[in-house]
């Protein structure tokens, strides 16, 4: 990789992101950072471990952070810019090394390799989709989970390039395959569908013969198991705590849904506006309803699509295979409590910034290369100005659930965080707005009963928030606040 691709790559990913350094701790990372017990000591590793054993990097990481940082976000904030900066640095250099293949190396755009390289790269580093992977910190989970698969990935492709007589070159390249598959596997629990894309992959750009060698394949799908295993066999505190991410929909009900948000992230990724931090996204119930039907044949025709490019334009065919395989652990069959959120997006990312970077490309001739040059320019200053301004939504709580509110004002959660962000700021006739909304909307929501009594008890209506407390008890919120757990004495004063 070329030192001008490297410093292009960082010094567009450092500006997009210059101005995210000092945003506050967000939603999540409240109670998984701030206030998880796990990250406090560093040299407590089986602590580390139990709380959540298939994240255990990630929340080393942020152990590492804390020790180094205490709760000063600015360390953390450079460590996901590190990290995506790297994984964009990979990007490059898998489609680098794509062009190197068997397959590709005759390919008559391989003269562009590495322009074709630094524009996936710079696709990648510069896309607002990613922002909520990079700025939100409880997310790093994602890009550093992208980070290592990619890093496998091109360390996989890098050993099978490795002339024969280069044998210890060779098997280092491929240890190192094998140890950063370890590394995303210990990440986040996506990183699953590594093995499937490496089989892939050698089936894209290295199956020149009828004889398919599996051998090399061998052990990435014995590390496939690692995740199933730990998670039937683990107790850890977060395992048992883990099923509030799991959806009470079935799994029909989410797969249909599933079919309606693919459709969604292709809107994204080719036009990243209206972004939002918490999506309001209403459930499919049939196959027959007429947006499920119309996603089912809008992505069968995707499908076909990719597979008639297969043949004579292999790199294209492979970047829509790899957006919809590495979505696919959160978006089939296996429900989640929400439907769409955009960090998922960040590996399938990868296929879009190849499939862009090379369609573009492969549209090109003689005639109007400058002409589509100047358009993957203009598309990524776009998304360097798009990124930069959807980052400004995450400087504190108060922007970032205005802006999600505007974008979902329909849905009780928002409105609950924003009424919770105007009681911790004393603005409680604001609180008590957006309080009542979200309880109009969800009758049923503990939290927003919860903080509706706190915004009561401060204006010393001790009844009403004495109401509230027990309705949030009833319904299975855990009171923790002592001005709470004192209403019973303020009440017995209003008396």
């Amino acid at each position: 990789m070329k030192l001008l691709s490297i410093f292009a790559i960082t010094c567009l990913g450092t500006l997009a992101y210059s101005n995210t350094f000092f945003s506050t701790f967000h939603f999540d990372d409240l109670y998984l950072i701030v206030k998880n017990p796990c990250v406090r000591d560093l040299q407590n590793l089986p602590h580390i471990w139990n709380w959540w054993p298939c994240r255990f990097l990630t929340f080393l990481s942020f152990a590492i952070n804390y020790h180094f940082h205490q709760l000063n976000v600015w360390g953390y904030h450079l460590f996901n810019l590190t990290v995506h900066l790297c994984a964009s640095l990979l990007v490059c250099w898998l489609v680098n090394l794509t062009f190197a293949t068997p397959v590709m190396k005759e390919d008559s755009r391989s003269r562009h390799s590495k322009l074709i390289a630094l524009f996936a790269g710079l696709v990648f580093v510069s896309h607002p989709i990613q922002t909520q992977a990079v700025t939100f910190i409880w997310q790093r989970g994602a890009s550093m989970a992208s980070m290592f698969y990619l890093a496998s990935l091109c360390f996989y492709i890098r050993s099978r390039l490795s002339p024969q007589a280069a044998g210890l070159r060779r098997s280092g390249y491929y240890i190192l395959s094998i140890l950063t598959a370890l590394m995303a596997m210990f990440t986040k629990e996506n990183a699953i569908t590594l093995p499937l894309m490496v089989l892939l992959y050698e089936f894209s750009f290295f199956n020149t013969k009828k004889i398919f060698n599996c051998k090399p394949l061998i052990p990435f799908f014995l590390i496939f198991f690692i995740i199933p295993v730990i998670w039937l066999l683990t107790a850890s505190e977060k395992f048992q705590a883990g099923h509030s991410y799991v959806a009470t929909i079935s799994s029909t009900q989410y797969f249909l849904t599933e079919s309606r948000v693919m459709l969604a992230y292709i809107r994204l990724v080719f036009l990243p506006l209206h972004q939002n931090l918490d999506y309001d996204f209403s459930l499919s119930k049939s196959i027959f309803e007429g947006p499920v039907l119309f996603s089912f044949a809008f992505l069968a025709l995707v499908f076909y699509f990719a597979l008639r490019l297969f043949s004579k334009y292999r790199l294209i065919s492979f970047s829509i295979f790899w957006f919809f395989l590495a979505l696919l652990p959160e978006s089939s069959f296996f429900p989640f409590a929400d439907v769409i959120v955009e960090h998922r997006l960040y590996l399938p990312m990868v296929g879009f910034s190849m499939f862009l970077a090379g369609g573009m490309y492969y549209l090109m001739d003689k005639d109007n290369f400058r002409v589509m040059l100047l358009a993957l320019l203009m598309i990524i200053a776009c998304n360097s100005v798009l990124t930069y301004q959807r980052n400004k939504v995450w400087k504190d709580d108060l922007t970032l659930w205005v802006d999600t509110v505007r974008g979902s004002p329909d849905k009780a959660r928002p409105l609950n965080n924003l009424g919770e962000v105007y009681l911790d700021m004393g603005h409680f006739t604001q609180a008590l707005i957006y309080l009542n909304k979200a309880l109009e909307i969800d009758p049923g929501y503990a939290n927003a009963y919860y903080n509706r009594g706190l915004v009561y008890y401060y204006l010393n209506d001790f009844k009403k928030a004495r109401e509230d407390e027990r309705e949030a008890r009833k319904l299975g919120y855990v009171v923790r606040s002592k001005i709470i757990n004192d209403l019973n004495i303020a009440f017995a004063g209003e008396k």
